[in-house]
């Protein structure tokens, strides 16, 4: 949807979640010197300014990164996503910058890597632009994500991380999202996908079936990890997300098990916040 802003929800609980395990493929991914591509198919602005008009009328982050960004079990365990964090906001005395998947993906690999970004939004293909400036080896498209994701595969290199986190404003976002999957799958076996979705009140959630459909793809080593802040209430929208990564990188789920507990110990917003760590197809 071209409606859809993701300065609003910068650094909220979601993108905290995200960004950990985004951060923890890409050091899996670093172990072998061949190089590796990255493809993100909704990259939003790249990054974000936690004082612009979107971000200040939700404070989303304040329940988000704010809420992590002393935790020092956490800066152990996941020091490079804290360093991109750190250096952003080098020059200023509190938090006010976020980095979004594009640049946290961009800082953390190497010359020999390359990144393709995909953004169908004018305004945040402009700022993607902008903010990407910096990355050599990042080649930004304003097009659309599942056009443009068939078009770039099977990549030139054989190796990488394909990141798929739409909007999920339409129903049918769910059923294209699986089809999108499914067939970039077909053409690239050799990939690591990570799907972001929300979990949503009871309602109008959709997330059990859409973790089961993406399971039905086949791909060895389905792996979801979810978390969500407090119980479900299906007057107040999302309370939790998860990814489901497809050819999850070996002894990811280990790394999981041992910062999730620590992630919901600073994000939960009451004592029914949970996290879920499963395999959905058999591990590699």
């Amino acid at each position: 949807m071209l409606s859809y802003r993701h300065g609003f929800h910068a650094g909220n609980h979601a993108d905290v979640l995200k960004h950990l395990v985004l951060t923890l493929i890409l050091r899996s991914l670093k172990k072998k010197d061949k190089p590796f591509c990255y493809i993100d198919t909704h990259s939003g602005a790249g990054g974000y300014s936690l004082e612009s008009d979107f971000s200040t009328k939700t404070g989303e982050y304040h329940s988000g990164i704010e809420k992590v960004l002393s935790n020092t079990r956490l800066r152990e365990a996941v020091p490079e996503y804290f360093e991109v964090l750190d250096q952003l906001n080098s020059k200023e005395k509190s938090l006010k910058y976020y980095p979004g998947s594009p640049y946290i993906a961009a800082s953390l690999m190497r010359e020999q890597d390359s990144l393709d970004l995909l953004e169908l939004h004018p305004a945040e293909y402009e700022n993607l632009k902008y903010n990407m400036h910096f990355a050599r080896n990042a080649h930004v498209h304003y097009r659309d994500a599942r056009e443009g994701l068939n078009a770039l595969l099977p990549p030139k290199i054989k190796r990488g991380l394909i990141l798929i986190d739409p909007s999920y404003e339409l129903k049918t976002d769910y059923h294209d999202t699986v089809k999108m999957v499914k067939n970039a799958w077909n053409k690239f076996p050799n990939g690591i996908y990570a799907v972001w979705y929300p979990v949503l009140g009871k309602a109008i959630d959709e997330s059990w079936g859409f973790t089961r459909e993406l399971a039905k793809i086949g791909a060895p080593g389905t792996l979801k990890v979810e978390l969500c802040v407090k119980e479900a209430d299906p007057l107040r929208g999302m309370h939790g997300s998860g990814l489901v990564i497809l050819n999850a990188p070996w002894g990811l789920d280990k790394e999981l098990n041992e910062i999730l507990p620590e992630i919901l110990e600073s994000l939960k917003q009451n004592e029914n916040g949970r996290f879920v760590l499963s395999w959905l197809t058999e591990e590699k």
